[in-house]
């Protein structure tokens, strides 16, 4: 009834518009106002025609099926449902009509209904290909949905080539004290080959169908350089808590993370903190999330990063991803405001980013069997500035940074949950220091694995 509102609201303003500006405003209506009204009149109006025909003729099924749309529209799903059953007792096979039912009781959370619905809409032998590849989609989401627990895992390994493996200045021409210093070669950029693993594990235990959880997610990340070995890495990230479901499409979930970094096969830092998310689904297009979380980092000095201690303090994250659909188009979103605060000010920093990918799915036969695909084009900006100058660099200048990325991942099915990824990415900064000014290509390869 949206319109409907919106004429109301518009025939309000204008009854004041009237008090307020006297006799002669009484005369006069605002031409935009006007056609407002109009337009929600003539909806309001067809809303209620194709309502009084199918009353009156309940076996017109094409008017019972053009109310059904226009209440779907509207969001009364319920109309809709009694408009859809109405067709089935006059019609019992209409498939069509069966998936539409199950798809309004799937969105009303009647799952049980909608199984009985589905399973119905495929039950002759005519049902069209197109209605049972949906209805399969939908009674896999059902069992999902109604399972105790939800479990996935995502894996990839392989080989990572990068031009800049150290992050090493683009020039040589560097700051030391606020003078012009010549750094070492040895410290310059340098390329190198690493091997790489990556686990990612998600586990959720249901209480009840509302979409009330506690759930647990795992991440871990191995790297080995082939010459650079103080740039090994290894991370493990923990996060556990609970789900709360807010109606059918909204949740919100408070949890703890714990961290624990490695770098250079020593203790880099470790963390503890907390984090609160919201999340809603966006009708079929998608999904909006947005998290804030505080961490307290806590660094370790080790013979490869002997001052490494000096960024112990607390990491302030605010993001917001979305994955959305419209049409044929499809992409992702990541909005981040990082805030750090350094045991010294110098590594304390305000940060501002933005990431998008826009994934392209496709199938094309191999061997005589279809095989999906997907390429995604990336890329990405960063601002960061620093609170205070590090005069072991230069005393006056203080840091900021403009990064930019570009990139693409391309992922093939090998067979069935097995494929194969290929990533390359260029990044870029500029900095108002030229020690912190580089840039870094990376290309990597390697299976992937999805349970």
């Amino acid at each position: 009834m949206k319109l409907i509102q919106t004429a109301k609201v518009a025939s309000v303003l204008l009854t004041m518009t009237a008090c307020f500006s006297g006799a002669a405003a009484q005369s006069t209506t605002s031409p935009i106002s006007a056609s407002l009204i109009s337009a929600a009149s003539a909806v309001q109006q067809d809303y209620d025609a194709l309502f009084q025909q199918m009353y009156k003729n309940p076996a017109d099924l094409e008017a019972s099926f053009k109310f059904a749309e226009q209440a779907v529209k509207r969001g009364d799903y319920e109309a809709a449902i009694g408009a859809l059953e109405r067709m089935l007792f006059f019609n019992p096979n209409l498939p069509r009509v069966k998936l539409e039912l199950g798809v309004l009781y799937f969105k009303l959370g009647s799952y049980e209904l909608a199984r009985s619905y589905f399973q119905e809409a495929i039950k002759g032998a005519d049902a069209p290909d197109d209605i049972r590849a949906q209805v399969r989609a939908y009674l896999t989401e059902i069992d999902r949905r109604l399972a105790r627990y939800e479990f996935s895992v995502f894996t990839t390994a392989g080989l990572r080539y990068q031009t800049n493996a150290n992050l090493g200045p683009s020039s040589l021409m560097v700051r030391a004290l606020g003078q012009d210093a010549i750094l070492n070669s040895s410290f310059g950029k340098s390329p190198d080959v690493n091997m790489f693993q990556t686990l990612a594990a998600h586990y959720a235990y249901k209480i009840g169908t509302r979409g009330d959880a506690i759930e647990a997610s795992f991440l871990g990340l191995n790297s080995r350089q082939y010459k650079l070995n103080q740039f090994n890495f290894g991370l493990v990230e923990v996060v556990v808590g609970p789900r709360f479901a807010i109606g059918q499409n909204a949740s919100v979930k408070l949890y703890g993370i714990g961290d624990q970094v490695w770098l250079g096969d020593a203790t880099y830092f470790s963390a503890g903190g907390a984090g609160f998310s919201a999340r809603t689904t966006i009708g079929d297009r998608g999904f909006l999330e947005a998290f804030v979380e505080q961490r307290h980092r806590n660094f370790s000095d080790s013979f490869n990063f002997p001052t490494a201690s000096q960024q112990t303090g607390d990491l302030l994250s605010a993001v917001v991803t979305s994955d959305l659909r419209l049409g044929p188009m499809h992409w992702t979103t990541r909005a981040a405001f990082d805030q750090n605060r350094a045991a010294f000010d110098f590594y304390s920093y305000k940060r501002y980013s933005i990431d998008m990918a826009f994934p392209y799915a496709f199938a094309l036969p191999v061997f005589g069997t279809p095989h999906q695909f997907v390429i995604a084009p990336t890329f990405g900006f960063s601002r960061a500035n620093y609170d205070a100058p590090n005069p072991i660099v230069d005393p006056f200048q203080i840091r900021h940074d403009w990064e930019q990325r570009y990139g693409a991942i391309f992922d093939a099915q090998v067979y069935r949950n097995v494929g194969l990824r290929t990533q390359i990415l260029y990044t870029k900064i500029d900095s108002s220091l030229p020690n912190f000014t580089l840039d870094n290509f990376s290309v990597s390869i390697g299976p992937t694995a999805r349970f």
